[in-house]
């Protein structure tokens, strides 16, 4: 029996019945046997021996995010394993209102803009004159 298994995203083992392997993100190869179809240079690829065959990419951003399978190819019958790369990315406000001065009883619009993965959460205090907010 030939088995194929992902033990953490990137990482494909085998066992030695396997004829060919290759890596692929979502329907493009990236490696078919030790050949590299990507043309990304952060990608390579991990063996130790025959057994190992892992997917290694550096400085991933948030483009790498989505499905990886480890295909491979027996004398039975082709076999797959697909890990999802999730990618976060830190919290970042990118745009906030100025000071601003408005007479009582008028409206006022702030506003704060902000990026990550997960979508960040925005909140909002009322800092009194000693800084504390309430």
């Amino acid at each position: 029996m030939t088995s194929i298994y992902a033990s953490k995203p990137g990482w494909c083992y085998v066992d030695d019945k396997v004829s060919k392997v290759a890596w692929l993100n979502r329907s493009n190869i990236i490696f078919a046997g030790e050949d590299k179809w990507s043309l990304d240079p952060r990608v390579d690829l991990v063996t130790k021996g025959q057994l190992e065959y892992s997917l290694r990419i550096q400085k991933v951003d948030v483009y790498d995010e989505g499905p990886y399978t480890c295909s491979i190819q027996t004398k039975q019958q082709p076999k797959t394993s697909q890990v999802y790369l999730i990618v976060q990315v830190p919290a970042n406000i990118y745009k906030v209102s100025e000071d601003i001065t408005v007479n009582e009883g008028s409206n006022v619009t702030l506003s704060c803009l902000a990026n990550g993965r997960p979508d960040p959460s925005i909140t909002w205090r009322l800092l009194n004159p000693s800084g504390k907010s309430h």
